[in-house]
């Protein structure tokens, strides 16, 4: 019997992305476990080593930075490099083809993937929808993008989303088109660390707070910064990096000692920062709503009290959980009234069984998957 093979189709770098490397490897696992060869086509370096199966192929596009401040520019790169790696997957002749975005330039271009084989959407993100209406460029771009996905959409036999908001969107613009929620979850590898970490070992002063994950416009991390200002008695972390560190870094104020900026860790350390915290932060701004932080699925796997500023997709996920505090996006005065309620709640004590078990029964990375590619695969039949 003849080995079927997949050829997932990214235009990330897996290398420095997390969000997007981790869907990725969940998925080349999963394909890899039900005995497919794996094609992967990314944006990586050459001495960058995803996976060593002997069924995995892995092909790297030269990098380029799209992570760029002109609009025009930006769009330019990313369909420069969507094109690359549609041409190299048109090469691979797989009988099975996945796009996985958020890079919105696949989808656009994805009528050019002319492989033979059966076509799957996997959306992270709908990127485009987040272009903003207060800008005339924008709007304009927002309304040719979103015209251009709707007619695209219909290029797949199946397209997979990560929430109910992405669900309902797609159900309403393409609804002769099977979807399937494929939520992003947490590893089980990773939940198992995370669940296990031990409790403080002693108690201090300062609260500790912290907050994990990218640092860009569509988490505004200013909100953070402004409460640190005035809450010398909590102590504040900020793991991670993005295209709005410096503007959040240079916020901070020269003599200010209660906060400190990581940068990228390893899991080592950022193992340790979760054990020596109390309060765990997360935020999106409105525009952004329709997206779920995929931090908060390793947020809850610690037990830990969550402090979620946002709406709309994250919070109706947070309704499963307890030892949770939704308050309104980028409200600093509100994030501080929060932290002191639960600085006299002695939030220390905190460590939400519930939490650990709703994720390991329904947010399990490995487990999503596996029910992914056997719906994929009755539909083959």
């Amino acid at each position: 019997m003849t080995q079927k093979s997949i050829c997932i189709i990214t235009a990330n770098q897996l290398e420095t992305e997390n969000p997007a490397r981790n869907r990725v490897i969940s998925l080349v696992n999963g394909f890899l476990k039900q005995g497919y060869i794996v094609q992967l086509i990314s944006m990586d370096n050459d001495d960058y080593i995803l996976c060593s199966d002997k069924s995995f192929v892995h092909h790297k596009i030269p990098f380029i930075n799209v992570k760029i401040p002109s609009f025009f520019k930006r769009a330019l790169l990313e369909l420069k490099l969507a094109h690359q790696v549609i041409d190299k997957a048109n090469q691979l002749s797989c009988d099975l083809n996945l796009i996985t975005i958020p890079s919105m330039f696949l989808l656009h271009l994805s009528f050019l993937l002319k492989a033979k084989g059966r076509k799957f959407l996997d959306i992270r993100d709908l990127s485009w929808e987040y272009l903003s209406d207060h800008s005339f460029v924008q709007r304009v771009s927002k309304l040719i993008f979103r015209t251009s996905a709707i007619k695209n959409f219909k290029n797949f036999d199946v397209i997979d989303v990560t929430n109910d908001y992405e669900l309902s969107y797609i159900q309403s613009v393409v609804p002769k088109i099977t979807v399937f929620k494929l939520t992003n979850g947490v590893s089980e590898k990773i939940y198992n660390q995370l669940s296990a970490l031990p409790p403080k070992k002693t108690k201090i002063d300062k609260i500790v707070v912290t907050y994990i994950g990218n640092i860009g416009l569509a988490q505004d991390l200013s909100t953070l910064v402004e409460a640190s200002r005035k809450l010398p008695n909590f102590y504040f972390n900020v793991v991670g990096h993005g295209t709005d560190y410096q503007r959040v870094f240079g916020m901070v104020d020269k003599e200010q000692k209660n906060i400190r900026f990581w940068g990228q860790v390893n899991f080592d350390i950022l193992k340790d920062i979760y054990s020596k915290t109390d309060i765990l932060y997360a935020q999106l701004v409105p525009e952004f709503s329709g997206a779920m932080p995929s931090k908060l699925y390793e947020y809850l796997a610690t037990g830990k009290y969550v402090i979620y500023g946002g709406g709309n997709v994250a919070v109706n996920t947070l309704k499963k959980f307890e030892n949770i505090s939704i308050i309104e996006s980028q409200n600093t005065e509100v994030l501080i009234s929060t932290l002191n309620k639960l600085k006299a709640q002695n939030c220390i004590e905190f460590n939400s069984k519930i939490n650990k078990k709703v994720i390991y029964k329904d947010f399990i990375r490995e487990k999503s998957v596996q029910d992914y590619i056997n719906f994929i695969e009755s539909k083959l039949n």
